[in-house]
């Protein structure tokens, strides 16, 4: 059984393999995410790579037989459960390998709706040039034997393979760990070997539906190739453009990746439950006792059955516009347990929000686009990449400015000159992110989950309160 590491604990289950030099490690951002949203994942390490790196058989029936090997004693108990095959990049290649077996009826794989493939290596041989493989093989394929200068083309390596914007630090020390780790034999057996075996017919045309995510940056897997050589293999299929990502997209963007995940499971039909789905023994009784008044409980359960999943799929906004919303809910209410931006979207689509607004801003589903898009648009000019791309502490840095008025059109603008003529001036977007900060944070603590967390008990009022004290409890509190 190959070594891997988990995230989550229940929910559908998507097993991930990863790319060349990598480990299951290149989908901890990712993993911890979809953890989080309600999904089972495993990310594995392949013979000779990460904590497998001391395992053999480097070609493609040997890794691919030790995934199913792995899969099948993974799955023990909950064969019938439903599940998905993920891989980047070399992972990629497999994963299609892995998914025929399942289709063919391979003993403990029953129950495969789908793939998630990331920069995949086609089943086919991989299209890329000798020149290519031969600087790879220069560069990785022996250890110099000096220990510095091995990290120096680790590192030139990762940052070749990166897109527009640069890894966290943390990451690409991660990433280069990983590279250094992993058996040469294998790195050079997958090149020489296993990157030019010929699955096309073996793998043939999948019935699955299947996601394919690619860097507009990658040089040799990117989107258009993977339209001619990875997506007619299956039979329901869409390629997804991630514009300036490079080839390490769960590397580069966990959050935006996850997102797409996300999107693809709810589109299977496959339930995200949210972790704010349940409420402890002691909040649940008071909540249904004769303290809280029937109108007050019919609320609170309404709130808690529109937050149950993370199945909500956006009516007022895009899905693009949706996907930054809800990167900008994380950053103002992390690990809420539930989807705060759908909620919000959803008051947006039906009309129902409190009717206040700054009288310079538009209604709110428009004030929300225009914002959204100053965002982007902001976010485009400082890291030329989208808001939803940006690494987390980044995105902090641009809200920092939102909220001090330092970021919106300027002059050109203002006269309707240049992309940034339907974005907020600085002082509207100061105005709009105060009131996204309050919708934002008032959304997170009316729910009963949040309410549980922090001890609020001021609901239950329909007998009065009779401790008024700091530090006083009613009798039902204690």
């Amino acid at each position: 059984m190959l070594p891997y590491r988990s995230y989550g604990d229940h929910g559908p289950l998507l097993v991930l393999l990863h790319w060349l030099t990598g480990s299951g490690l290149a989908w901890h951002e990712a993993g911890k995410i979809l953890g989080e949203r309600g999904a089972q994942c495993i990310a594995i390490d392949l013979p000779g790579f990460g904590d497998a790196n001391s395992i053999s058989g480097y070609d493609m029936r040997a890794m691919s037989t030790a995934v199913v090997e792995t899969v099948r004693k993974l799955r023990s108990g909950t064969t019938e459960a439903p599940w998905l095959m993920g891989g980047h990049s070399m992972g990629g290649k497999v994963a299609a390998a892995v998914a025929r077996e399942a289709i063919n009826g391979a003993d403990g794989l029953s129950g495969l709706r789908g793939a998630v493939l990331v920069s995949p290596s086609p089943p086919c041989p991989e299209p890329m040039q000798e020149s290519k493989r031969a600087e790879m093989l220069k560069q990785l394929g022996e250890s110099t034997g000096d220990a510095d200068h091995d990290r120096e083309l680790a590192g030139k390596f990762i940052d070749d393979n990166t897109g527009k914007l640069p890894l966290r630090t943390e990451v690409r020390e991660r990433a280069v760990t990983d590279v250094l780790s992993m058996n040469r034999t294998a790195f050079r057996a997958w090149l020489e070997q296993g990157s030019k075996e010929d699955w096309s017919e073996r793998v043939g045309r999948l019935p699955l539906p299947a996601i394919i995510l690619a860097g507009t940056e990658e040089a040799a897997l990117g989107p258009d190739v993977q339209r001619e050589k990875t997506l007619p293999h299956f039979i329901d299929g869409d390629v997804i453009a991630l514009e300036g990502c490079g080839h390490l997209a769960p590397l580069e963007r966990p959050f935006e990746v996850a997102e797409h995940i996300c999107s693809f499971m709810n589109s299977l039909g496959l339930s995200l439950k949210a972790q704010a789905g349940e409420l402890g023994q002691t909040f649940a009784s008071l909540l249904e006792s004769n303290r809280v008044s029937a109108q007050t409980r019919s609320v609170m359960e309404s709130r808690m059955l529109s937050a149950a999943t993370w199945d909500y799929k956006s009516k007022a906004l895009s899905d693009t516009e949706f996907r930054t919303m809800r990167a900008l809910a994380e950053r103002v209410v992390p690990h809420a347990g539930f989807d705060v931006a759908g909620s919000i979207e959803q008051r947006l689509a039906n009309g129902t929000g409190d009717g206040w607004r700054f009288a310079t801003l538009p209604p709110d589903a428009e004030a929300w686009r225009k914002g959204l898009a100053s965002l982007d648009a902001a976010a485009e000019r400082e890291f030329l990449v989208p808001f939803v791309a940006l690494h987390p502490e980044q995105q902090d840095d641009l809200l920092r400015k939102a909220s001090g008025g330092e970021i919106g059109k300027g002059l050109l603008g203002s006269v309707h000159i240049g992309d940034s003529a339907d974005a907020y001036s600085g002082s509207e977007m100061k105005q709009w992110f105060e009131e996204v900060r309050g919708e934002l944070a008032k959304c997170y603590m009316a729910h009963p989950s949040t309410m549980e967390r922090v001890g609020f008990t001021g609901f239950a009022d329909e007998g009065g309160f009779t401790q008024i004290q700091i530090g006083q409890r009613e009798e039902f509190e204690r």
